[in-house]
């Protein structure tokens, strides 16, 4: 008998640990959104301001994407 209710409260136990996984995998994945999202304007933007220097893959387009995200590199220092 002990041993089926050791058994029942390890299931239990486990069951609970599963739950809570999922539901830090579905926080974590909420968190995340926004800033993709955030990223994603960005990226947009530094687009539309560099197409003054070239077209996409010219060097004046590389040179000024590549400026724009070692200058947001240097401000979060």
């Amino acid at each position: 008998m002990w041993k089926g209710a050791t058994v029942a409260a390890v299931f239990f136990l486990l069951a609970g640990c599963a739950a809570d996984e999922q539901q830090r995998k579905a926080q974590q994945e909420e968190y995340a959104k926004p800033a993709a999202e955030a990223e994603a304007q960005i990226a947009q933007q530094d687009h539309a301001r560099c197409l003054s220097y070239g077209k996409p893959g010219s060097a004046g387009y590389i040179d000024c994407r590549s400026s724009l995200k070692n200058d947001r590199a240097d401000m979060k220092k």
